[in-house]
């Protein structure tokens, strides 16, 4: 799954306020800092994610995951 695959499948399926809120914040977050601040975003809607299970979740979960821990 792609990233941007992922951010729309969490904004969907999601029920966490939280981490609503981080996802919608993503572009506002780019536009501002960039690409760290995606990952960041990114790193802090997971957190908030916890107890969204199911396979499209391992699998978004999964790509944001890849993208967030890259150097």
């Amino acid at each position: 799954m792609k990233l941007d695959e992922a951010i729309a499948t969490a904004k969907s399926e999601v029920k966490d306020p939280y981490a609503l809120s981080y996802l919608e914040a993503i572009p506002d977050a780019i536009e501002i800092n960039g690409t760290e601040a995606l990952k960041v975003q990114i790193l802090y809607a997971l957190n908030n994610m916890k107890t969204w299970r199911g396979e499209s979740a391992r699998k978004a979960k999964k790509a944001m995951k890849t993208f967030a821990t890259k150097s």
